[in-house]
């Protein structure tokens, strides 16, 4: 039993006035003088006893009519298996939640965890009568959630369960909750207040299907009832693919542009669900396919390594698609034995090599190549078309001319990026410090520096979020790479004087010497390219000026590729990979994509897509992961060409397949409301008695009032009448 207003039972403390007054007003009896003593004693007694009773029945009478009162005015509510909640005569209000997720696709006993949601459901309204309101939520509709109307007949509600279908792109049931109680406010007036409310969950109760933060905003001014069907798998079995990743870049972002010739690493993330397992795992680039086999345990996961060799499979220049997939015939839950993947293959970049010994240099020019970029290696004095090349690379020349210095500097003022690196004894400064030079490099000049034990780059000292510097970041958290467990130094090197108040110019990598002199330098104007100046030479030479070039270690490769990475600019990093979710694909038409029609193809599929007024399509609305192509068409010409390529996949959560806790779902949803499901009991008896409409006492307990006061009131006045009669 509950009570609307518990505070006013302290009322019952008014239950001792009667007593109270009892004992103050009470009357005795009247002695009479007869003359046989021993009749008046017993009569005294019979007298005394009648009008005791007819005392005790009077104040129990009005001690009961105090506590009815009170008991009356605290509202008292009743549950019991009468009332209950669902009934084949009690029309209710009824909000269905049903989980449409990926993961809901999980087969067992040839039934899907869906058809079994909806097989339950439908017998839930198979034992309702016809006048129910039934309102209905997927979770894979979540903008349609404010939109959706209330059904006024089950049959209604019967077709809309049997046409719900699987839909990637799906929220947490949680998020319909809210939606579900603010739906109530939408019923007709006869239904408002007539009506019990209802909400029912119907979900897998796996780990992506609830947000373990969400609550609840319950409305006081009707009680909603909030239920959760579970219709998972306590012991899933389940191999999957739960997510694909590319190589990244220094940023720790995922690269999904390459250049021709690249070798690409495809990592994927491979999970066992309740069983180990040994299977192979396919990669499939146009016709070309990567096979590799794999172990793992069950409850484990394994990263398994393809390389996809663009060189070897003649990938050219553009986009291009894979589709990562696990080679097993059956499965519990097919959706995720797949990933799909879009990159891009770019032209290499062309980067020039200018100086004055070209064997000298050679080491340099291969050090390029090895990087994938296309190297022209030329004399200093040979004519050359700077606008050809991204990046053009000073090494060793001794004494650049005012020419070059003028090409230079309209090279740069494009955008474009030069490194300098110095030669050795031969070097004139005069030629770096004039003033052509200095409108291009970021310091002058100065002496040699001779350092007969060598001095290596002080790392720690050196701003490591600097775009140059970022790479050693990645290096010293892995902490094997040998230039950093075996530093190079450099046993000669030039003095150099940056500007000291130049904001465009920033010394990037310090020695570690007694002077923390200057080892790169930058500088970056704005609108313009980026300058880079070394101090100390990296073409071959006796004697040596450092032993950066040593096969020891892979220092020069990678000093090589921070200058060239850093000058060159990092190519755009193109969006091609989506998931799910908030943040769909976006693809942006041009002016030379003048098509009447266009059309998105997947797979043997394709549908006609609009763009809207800002030259947008948005695939928010997409109805299974894939590849995709954008095809732009013009029938009338017969011309149909390739416009955009990307991917989508389902989050890799929705392949967790662990149960969340019942005391996580009665946290949000109340006590007992997690109802177990058995196939051998109907749904009714299944959510038990705790589910009961409860019924007011308040006025069945002022029926009760009346008539206890009806018969105080009754009694007393006979009572009372006697006593006057008699005296």
């Amino acid at each position: 039993m509950t009570f609307v207003y518990p505070l006013l039972l302290g009322g019952l403390l008014l239950a001792g006035l009667p007593v109270l007054l009892h004992f103050l007003i009470r009357k005795k009896p009247k002695s009479l003088l007869f003359p046989a003593f021993r009749f008046l004693v017993q009569k005294r007694r019979t007298n005394t006893r009648n009008l005791r009773l007819k005392h005790l029945l009077l104040l129990l009478l009005r001690v009961a009519l105090v506590v009815l009162v009170c008991f009356a005015l605290a509202r008292p509510r009743l549950s019991y298996d009468s009332f209950r909640l669902l009934s084949r005569e009690k029309p209710v209000a009824m909000v269905l939640i049903f989980d449409t997720s990926p993961s809901m696709e999980y087969k067992s006993n040839e039934m899907t965890r869906l058809d079994l949601a909806k097989q339950r459901s439908l017998e839930l309204l198979d034992q309702l009568p016809d006048e129910c309101r039934v309102l209905i939520l997927e979770t894979s509709a979540q903008d349609n959630f404010a939109r959706e109307e209330w059904l006024n007949s089950l049959e209604k509600a019967r077709q809309r369960i049997q046409g719900l279908t699987i839909r990637p792109n799906s929220v947490p049931v949680t998020k319909a909750l809210d939606e579900a109680l603010r739906g109530f406010d939408r019923l007709d007036e006869a239904a408002k207040d007539t009506m019990p409310r209802l909400v029912c969950v119907f979900s897998d109760r796996t780990r992506g299907s609830w947000d373990s933060g969400a609550s609840v905003k319950r409305g006081a001014e009707k009680p909603v009832h909030l239920l959760y069907f579970d219709v998972g798998i306590d012991d899933s079995v389940d191999l999957a693919i739960t997510h694909v990743e590319l190589p990244r870049n220094y940023k720790g972002e995922m690269r999904q542009a390459f250049s021709e010739g690249e070798k690409i690493e495809v990592r994927a993330v491979v999970k066992a669900t309740g069983q180990k397992v040994t299977s192979t795992l396919i990669c499939k680039v146009g016709n070309n396919e990567l096979r590799q086999t794999f172990n793992v345990e069950a409850g484990g996961q394994e990263t398994v390594t393809l390389a996809i060799d663009s060189e070897k499979l003649s990938l050219k220049p553009g986009l291009h698609q894979a589709e990562i997939k696990l080679d097993t015939a059956t499965d519990s839950l097919p959706f995720n034995d797949q990933r799909h993947v879009t990159f891009q293959i770019r032209d290499k970049p062309r980067v020039l090599v200018l100086a004055d010994d070209l064997k000298r240099t050679e080491q340099l020019a291969r050090a390029l190549k090895a990087l994938l970029y296309a190297v022209d290696h030329e004399i200093v004095t040979e004519k050359v078309a700077f606008n050809d090349y991204q990046s053009v690379f000073l090494a060793g020349v001794a004494a650049p001319d005012d020419k070059l210095w003028k090409e230079l500097a309209t090279h740069v003022e494009a955008g474009r990026g030069l490194c300098v690196i110095p030669s050795g004894h031969e070097l004139q400064p005069k030629a770096y410090n004039n003033e052509l030079a200095q409108k291009v490099l970021p310091a002058r000049i100065g002496a040699k520096v001779v350092q007969e034990q060598g001095s290596k780059w002080d790392i720690d000292g050196n701003d490591l979020q600097h775009p140059f510097m970022r790479p050693f970041v990645g290096w010293l958290e892995r902490g094997n790479v040998d230039f950093l467990t075996q530093p190079r130094r450099a046993t000669a090197y030039w003095q150099v004087l940056p500007p000291e108040k130049d904001k465009h110019v920033r010394v990037i990598v310090h020695y570690d010497d007694d002077k923390s002199r200057p080892a790169v330098v930058e500088r970056v104007a704005t609108k313009a390219g980026k300058v880079l100046l070394l101090t100390t030479p990296m073409d071959a030479r006796s004697p040596e000026w450092n032993n950066y070039g040593a096969k020891l270690t892979s220092f020069y490769l990678a000093l090589t590729m921070l200058c060239a990475k850093h000058v060159g600019g990092d190519a755009e990093n193109p969006n091609l990979n989506f998931h799910f979710g908030p943040e769909p694909p976006v693809v942006q038409k041009s002016l030379k994509d003048a098509f009447p029609k266009f059309l998105l193809s997947a797979g043997d599929s394709s549908e006609e897509v609009r763009f809207d007024e800002k030259d947008r399509w948005v695939g928010d609305r997409l109805s299974k992961a894939g590849n995709y192509t954008l095809f732009g068409s013009d029938p009338e010409r017969a011309r149909t060409e390739e416009i955009h390529r990307f991917s989508i996949n389902v989050p890799g959560a929705e392949s967790d397949l662990a149960r969340i806790a019942k005391d996580d779902i009665e946290a949000v949803l109340g006590k007992n409301s997690l109802v177990p499901l058995d196939r051998r009991t109907s749904l009714l008896d299944s959510i038990g008695d705790n589910w009961s409409e409860p019924m007011d006492l308040f006025p069945w307990l002022m029926i009760a009032v009346l008539l206890f006061l009806a018969m105080e009131n009754f009694i007393a006045n006979k009572f009372y009448r006697q006593q006057t009669e008699a005296s």
